[in-house]
């Protein structure tokens, strides 16, 4: 399929507007930790390009890379913003496979860690610019800088997305059609393990004590062995937590007489 101006402009707009520094669409807690999250972007994404199925199926191997991503101490980490709205809609539009669109992801991921220095650096000169202001008395101009220093946000966010799936297409479609047997193989490779990394991070911090590793392998045999959907593994789960916390609270009101 190909992807239209119209449909480049709102993809664009859209990883903008999700971006945690972007306070426009509920700031971070509606924009970046609600709507940013690649599952969640993937159903915009398949409204926009009208193919929900497709984007929700890259979406959740995207998801799945980033589902344990941390910024310890502030570091900057792979871009999961830009490589959503970079990768998923290329490949729905080029119809690439899961493991092709993990590996573009990683790389656009990567790469947008390059502009991260000069955004943080060019961000610096609203500031220094609402500083002066406050300093010379000018307040009523200075509650203004916030919105419109966000125009560097959007030259680093907006910009990169919206060239790169619009003018990036024909050449995702080329790679794909024309990259050897072999090229492939290894994109699959290392596509796929990608997504068991992300999980793994997050059973790291899940997992307080081994014993904890007992309701994980529970989740797993009840898809595995008994074919359970997500609805009844998430009742079971409700169904576990309800009875552990009832335990544990009377254990506390045991302990306190």
């Amino acid at each position: 399929m190909q992807i239209s101006l119209i449909q480049a402009i709102l993809i664009a707009l859209l990883g903008y507007l999700t971006f945690i520094h972007t306070p426009f669409l509920g700031g971070g807690l509606v924009g970046w930790y609600c709507i940013g999250r690649p599952l969640v972007s993937a159903l915009f994404i398949g409204i926009i390009l009208g193919n929900i199925p497709k984007a929700m199926e890259l979406g959740l191997y995207i998801q799945l890379i980033f589902i344990g991503l941390i910024t310890p101490g502030g570091s900057i980490t792979p871009d999961m913003n830009l490589a959503t709205y970079v990768a998923l809609p290329l490949g729905v539009a080029a119809n690439m496979d899961a493991a092709s669109t993990v590996a573009l992801s990683l790389i656009v991921a990567n790469v947008a860690n390059i502009m991260a220095t000069p955004n943080f650096a060019m961000t610096m000169i609203p500031v220094n610019i609402q500083k002066r202001m406050v300093e010379e008395g000018k307040l009523e101009e200075a509650v203004w800088v916030p919105i419109w220093g966000n125009g560097v946000k959007f030259l680093f966010r907006f910009i990169p997305t919206f060239v790169c799936i619009y003018y990036g297409q024909a050449g995702i479609e080329w790679i794909v059609k024309n990259s050897p047997q072999w090229l492939i193989d290894i994109m699959t490779i290392f596509g796929n393990p990608m997504c068991l990394v992300g999980f793994a991070i997050l059973l790291k911090l899940m997992v307080k004590k081994p014993t904890d590793l007992i309701y994980f392998t529970f989740g797993f045999a009840l898809v595995g062995a008994l074919g359970a959907d997500m609805i009844t593994v998430l009742v079971f789960a409700l169904v576990i937590a309800l009875i552990q916390f009832q335990i544990g609270r009377a254990a506390k009101k045991g302990g306190a007489v």
